[in-house]
């Protein structure tokens, strides 16, 4: 990529395009998240469709390990700012409650029906209400797209502030 000009944003972001079968892999998750969400209901430790804002997808999933949790993870779902939400990636959670953590996973309203700033803000109330929710450290994780919005509630103006400092 070094000395070479990249003239299509849009294909440099398309991550999935770029990875043989990348195409195939949104649906093999499905099937794994649905039951994952599903089995931690059945024992009491999925709390789905937490509200956090006003609008229709400002929802998050928490995931609860058996015990008291150690700590808060959030994990930011990817794609492209544009598309995916929480519901296909919750198995993704079961490592950190494996572990003793509790799991945050929020949806956030796709582009372009906002811009990605307030998609920043979004993911920011969402990680101020889940940290309200379960006490501990709170640890940020996404993937892709999800990870530039996790570590954007890092930087010096990050909208989360004080919110969560304690």
């Amino acid at each position: 990529m070094l000395g070479r000009r990249i003239v299509d944003w849009d294909d440099a972001y398309a991550n999935g395009a770029n990875i043989v079968g990348g195409d195939r892999w949104p649906a093999a998750w499905d099937g794994p998240a649905q039951a994952f969400r599903e089995r931690l209901s059945a024992q009491g430790r999925a709390r789905l469709d937490i509200v956090y804002g006003e609008a229709p997808r400002s929802r998050f999933d928490l995931f609860l390990p058996p015990n008291a949790p150690k700590g808060l993870v959030v994990f930011v779902h990817g794609g492209y700012w544009m598309e995916s939400d929480k519901t296909s990636w919750s198995h993704l959670a079961a490592g950190a409650v494996g572990r003793g953590f509790a799991v945050a996973m929020p949806s956030y309203t796709l582009c372009p029906g906002i811009r990605i700033s307030g998609i920043v803000n979004e993911i920011a109330a969402a990680i101020g209400k889940a940290a309200a929710m379960v006490e501990g450290p709170l640890m940020l994780t996404g993937h892709s797209a999800g990870g530039h919005l996790a570590s954007r509630m890092v930087t010096t103006t990050s909208p989360l502030g004080a919110m969560v400092a304690q």
